[in-house]
């Protein structure tokens, strides 16, 4: 029997099954005698994994082991100790002003690195799991017992690099949703005290964030910006900015979106801002008409 001994660092029970778990599925593939794979705890909460292959005569199959080894490794790094590892580069490199707000950031940095919320990161995961992997693989070839954390603290800094510019992203989108978030308190703050100057504004929705505004006869509206929203919010104008502002500046008693798209970034921005005075048309005949039009200038 061949045995590798593997220490890690845990704070539950859990971990050690996960270890177990992993190691045996990687394994399974060679259809060979079930390894042999005992844990035993210590009182710094380290972990003494001990793993025994079956001797098998053959550098093919000694080789596939090592490769089937370090594979279930890198998966259990990255789906079970990669949590820990994420939290203590965040204590270690950030000051956060609550736990919440660190709990946040974490939040953020969990859906990046898991692809959830609309972010395409399977390729970012396959690429930690090959980074761990390829340097498990190169050690376990010459070494029968590995140190995992100070392993990849220590042989993977790539790794850990890589974790790191995750948690940076993670902050800087936290910092805009902040900012975001207060931008629209205030906004709606502003509209909330403002007297209606306008009885009905028509938004005709084109696409993204272009807008035909229209008065109740269906008329265009001056839409030159007051710079209302520059002025309450010292930051670059946008292209959402400049219809908030122009809406801020008429002043609106009702605002009926004529749009294709409800759901679009823009649309739940006024809503957000304007409340109750929005309302959303989806199929009237100044909709179909407007959409025609639209249609047709963009196949010219």
């Amino acid at each position: 029997m061949d045995f590798f001994t593997i220490r890690f660092k845990t704070d539950d029970a859990e971990s050690e099954n996960q270890f177990v778990k992993y190691l045996h599925e990687a394994i399974s593939s060679l259809h060979i005698e079930q390894p042999h794979i005992q844990t035993s705890g210590a009182p710094d909460g380290m972990v003494d994994g001990v793993i025994g292959l079956s001797d098998i005569v053959g550098l093919d199959t000694r080789k596939q082991q090592i490769d089937l080894l370090s594979f279930g490794l890198a998966r259990f790094v990255v789906d079970v100790k990669e949590e820990k590892l994420i939290q203590r580069i965040m204590s270690r490199e950030y000051r956060w002003s609550s736990a919440e707000e660190q709990e946040q950031v974490a939040g953020i940095c969990r859906n990046m690195l898991s692809g959830s919320d609309n972010y395409d990161t399977s390729s970012v995961r396959k690429e930690r799991i090959s980074l761990i992997y390829e340097a498990l693989r190169e050690y376990l070839q010459n070494s029968r017992s590995i140190h995992l954390d100070g392993f990849l603290a220590f042989r993977v800094k790539g790794y850990e690099a890589l974790l790191r510019e995750t948690i940076d992203f993670a902050v800087d989108e936290y910092l805009l949703d902040k900012q975001y978030e207060e931008f629209i308190s205030l906004l709606q703050y502003f509209v909330y005290f403002q007297e209606p100057l306008t009885p009905l504004v028509h938004l005709m929705h084109k696409q993204g964030h272009e807008f035909a505004i229209l008065n109740e006869q269906y008329t265009p509206v001056n839409t030159s910006s007051s710079g209302v929203v520059a002025r309450i919010a010292d930051q670059e104008m946008e292209m959402e900015d400049v219809i908030v502002s122009t809406l801020i500046s008429l002043s609106p008693d009702r605002i009926l979106i004529h749009t294709l798209d409800p759901r679009a970034q823009v649309i739940e921005t006024i809503r957000r801002i304007f409340g109750e005075r929005v309302e959303i048309c989806l199929l009237c005949p100044h909709c179909k008409s407007f959409h025609r039009q639209v249609r047709h200038l963009e196949q010219r």
